[in-house]
């Protein structure tokens, strides 16, 4: 969607259009000089000659009026492309409730506890690119550990992260400079929000929801591809209602990926049975590697496409002048091979 176009080399027009015009006023007195009244007694005759032959010098003037045009440096000041993206919009939602600086469990080469059969998950190691986690072994350092790991296997992604507590707070949108996510996600912690107590998990999805319908609105179009991944490890207990906000992701084409981190048997068992409605899934995962395997089945089962607005300040336009002289210039030419059009003076 362009919104004008603006010229950034208009002082060329001061030494091309003048020597135009002389060149049209030398042509026209010397077109009269030569003159001979014979013509006018032949058009008294037969009658002027058909406008439409005039039409390949027509298309000569038109070439050269849009060549100049190009020369003057045209350009959109401002412009909307909608551009096509391939990858998903994902939201991590993480709970940042004091209990998930509890330990969890080191076993490895088990099973992540889900509906579908996933296959033995590999062995859990430390990334590069972990940064040291508030207290070793914990749930927050695991849960941290592997969502770096799966940044960096979704280059096409835009990924983003909501924490909650008592509150579902959107710490960064989706976004492709993973380089900003991954420095957003050392920094956070149970630290983070270390003045609330609860475990909002309705006010988290929320976060993410909100997100996404202004993101929605934004594209002006129904965006495909938007997930999000809810971290917890207990039991809903402040805020919304997180059913609710589950179905708001299932009307609105959200899937919801839940990891219950070693949650207690029965904890937020309902919303784990909800998310299979949205077309995620639920996950149990007790250890580090249930962790790297659950996002070893997301990072084989989500691919997508997305749509995003961008908007460019003078995009340059001159290509579309120089098509439209080229296009001029073929249909004089094909002119040319029509006896009737054929200058024979």
């Amino acid at each position: 969607m362009d919104l004008g176009i603006s010229f950034t080399h208009l002082e060329i027009a001061l030494y091309v259009i003048p020597p135009l015009v002389l060149l049209l006023i030398y042509r026209l007195l010397r077109r009269n000089y030569w003159s001979n009244s014979l013509v006018d007694i032949m058009n008294e005759e037969i009658g002027p000659p058909n406008p439409v032959l005039r039409l390949p010098r027509l298309l000569e003037v038109a070439a050269l009026g849009f060549l100049l045009v190009a020369l003057l440096g045209p350009v959109f000041p401002f412009q909307l492309n909608r551009i096509e993206r391939g990858g998903l919009q994902i939201m991590f939602v993480l709970d940042l409730s004091q209990s998930m600086e509890e330990p969890i469990g080191r076993g490895a080469n088990v099973s992540a506890v889900t509906t579908v059969n996933a296959s033995p998950p590999p062995q859990f190691s430390n990334q590069s690119t972990v940064a040291p986690p508030p207290t070793a072994g914990s749930k927050m350092e695991a849960v941290k550990a592997s969502a770096l790991a799966f940044v960096n296997k979704r280059p096409g992604d835009a990924i983003g992260l909501s924490v909650f507590s008592n509150n579902g707070y959107v710490v960064s949108p989706a976004t492709f400079d993973h380089e900003s996510l991954i420095q957003y996600l050392h920094m956070t912690g149970t630290h983070t929000l270390v003045n609330e107590g609860f475990t909002a998990i309705g006010e988290g999805l929320n976060s993410a929801n909100r997100y996404f319908a202004f993101s929605r609105q934004k594209n002006r179009k129904q965006s495909k591809g938007q997930v999000i991944i809810l971290f917890t490890d207990g039991d809903n207990n402040y805020g919304r209602d997180p059913m609710t906000e589950v179905e708001r992701a299932k009307t609105e084409g959200t899937k919801i990926y839940m990891m219950g981190v070693a949650l207690q048997p029965g904890a937020s068992q309902q919303i784990a049975n909800a998310v299979y409605s949205t077309g995620g899934q639920y996950y149990d995962v007790r250890n580090p590697g249930h962790l790297e395997g659950a996002f070893n089945q997301i990072n084989d089962i989500e691919k997508g496409i997305f749509y995003t607005l961008q908007l460019t300040e003078n995009q340059p336009a001159y290509f579309i002048f120089v098509l439209l002289a080229l296009g001029c210039l073929a249909l004089r030419l094909l002119l040319h091979a029509i006896p009737q059009f054929v200058d024979l003076s």
